[in-house]
């Protein structure tokens, strides 16, 4: 079989990968292969798969058998030793097609953490641009009030008779703390806007642009301290290798980590203890973030009712220790949830590979600090002794914090920080000690934002594809 030559490999088409690959074939003359591990849908627009428009419910969607079936090892005692599934999307598209689309920024002085941390050159004013250009390209609503749910409007109602302020648009650079307002969301026509609908989409019928789906990616090709391209499992079973000047990888905070251990970069003596020779010695994995998620219950009749989004409203604890969304959960029985989501470090980890398989899933050591929760409660509090909330029974009367959290604290699908930015990676994206070899995605976080991670993913993503070349050029 002749050698198969690209320019640029990149590996994962989910939020990073989905934005990065159709960007960098702008250029007629460089030819790009998209890798990704589950099935592609190049007639979505006339044959809209089942998971097409996706729900309105604030977990990740059902997209049948499209998902990795990740599990983490169980939690430790404090948060309820439980094992929680992780989601994350396995098909053209990734978690982008699956997750609860709010299509939020970070806040400007998370760059200011991220710099601190090691990303010295990523400032909000070089990332401000390349969110601008993603939501230019992938548009973003925001439901009108009059199509809220009766809990949404009444904890709005509620929040503003606490001093919150209600703003319009939540991805204005002063919309953090102590505000509330209607959420960005990815969608149009009721349609979720991924990246399998959008950039893809634009994209595919580009003869520079090869989209080679249900192959996974075992390990990174290396030759003398320089990746050369990636070995590939197909559908069939068989390896195949394929050769690039660059390879990115862009399968997110739990597939691009075990593809840089299997390639023999990572801690060297968990490699070791696997059969696997360490190429460049990195503290891949070692530092796993997340945001953890929690639901105070509230019963109120008057309020419950299914209609709408379930993610419309966004509200911001004025000191910014957790982010805010209500729905409903049980109409008939007036069940009404109130979820309460961290928005500093959870540091897990560490993640580790099960073997040198790629077919075995990995070890993912999630863990939370639920400090930051207590305000959340103070706020479930402060919300039910308002008239918008008259009438309501607070179910989890008598029932004591550490009971409430050990019994449903989990994952908020915002895993990140895996291969970090300064730690493993420079401020070019470019792996440490390996030449030719990039991460684009959500493992390159320092450290994690303040709001929902998609995208910023898709910002990471145009910013790779600049970095590549692609204009306008960021340096």
């Amino acid at each position: 079989m002749p050698r198969e030559q690209f320019d640029v490999i990149v590996v994962g088409a989910g939020s990073g990968g989905g934005v990065l690959a159709p960007r960098l074939t702008d250029d007629p003359s460089r030819r790009v292969l998209l890798l990704e591990a589950g099935p592609d849908f190049p007639d979505e627009l006339e044959l809209q798969p089942g998971f097409y428009s996706g729900g309105h419910q604030f977990q990740h969607q059902y997209v049948g058998d499209h998902d990795w079936g990740y599990s983490s090892e169980p939690l430790p005692p404090e948060n309820g030793s439980r094992t929680i599934r992780l989601p994350r999307g396995r098909l053209v598209g990734g978690s982008s097609m699956a997750n609860a689309q709010m299509f939020v920024r970070a806040a400007p002085f998370d760059f200011d953490r991220w710099q601190a941390a090691g990303a010295t050159k990523w400032t909000w004013d070089t990332v401000r641009p390349c969110y601008e250009a993603v939501e230019r390209e992938v548009h973003a609503k925001r439901y009108a009030r009059s199509g809220w749910q009766p809990l949404q409007l009444a904890y709005e109602e509620a929040l503003l008779g606490l001093d919150y302020v209600q703003r319009d648009d939540m991805n204005a650079a002063d919309c953090w703390n102590g505000v509330v307002g209607a959420t960005p969301i990815n969608r149009v026509n009721e349609v979720r806007q991924g990246t399998l609908v959008t950039t893809i989409r634009k994209a595919r019928h580009r003869e520079n642009l090869t989209i080679r789906p249900d192959t996974l990616v075992d390990r990174v090709l290396l030759e003398g301290g320089r990746a050369v391209g990636v070995r590939t499992i197909g559908p069939d079973g068989q390896a195949r290798d394929a050769h690039a000047d660059r390879v990115v990888l862009c399968a997110g905070a739990y597939g691009t980590p075990a593809i840089l251990m299997r390639s023999g970069i990572g801690p060297a003596a968990h490699l070791r203890s696997l059969g696997i020779d360490p190429v460049a010695d990195l503290p891949v994995g070692v530092r796993l973030l997340d945001h953890a998620v929690c639901y105070w219950y509230v019963e109120n009749h008057a309020l419950a009712d299914m209609r709408g989004p379930s993610t419309a409203l966004i509200a911001r604890h004025r000191d910014n220790d957790w982010m805010s969304v209500v729905t409903t959960l049980d109409e008939t029985q007036g069940l009404c949830g109130l979820a309460f989501a961290t928005t500093g470090d959870n540091v897990g980890g560490p993640f580790l590979l099960r073997s040198s398989d790629p077919t075995a899933p990995p070890i993912i050591n999630h863990r939370y600090d639920v400090e930051q929760l207590r305000s959340a409660e103070q706020a479930v509090h402060e919300v039910l002794s308002t008239d918008a909330f008259r009438g309501s029974r607070f179910v989890d009367a008598g029932r004591s914090f550490e009971e409430i959290v050990a019994e449903r604290v989990g994952t908020c699908y915002h895993p990140v920080g895996t291969a970090p930015i300064g730690a493993v990676v420079d401020n070019d994206l470019r792996v440490h000690g390996i030449d030719g070899l990039m991460v684009a995605d959500a493992s390159v976080f320092p450290t994690q934002i303040s709001n929902n991670t998609n995208l910023t993913c898709y910002m990471i993503g145009e910013v790779a594809a600049r970095k590549l070349g692609a204009a306008p050029r960021l340096y």
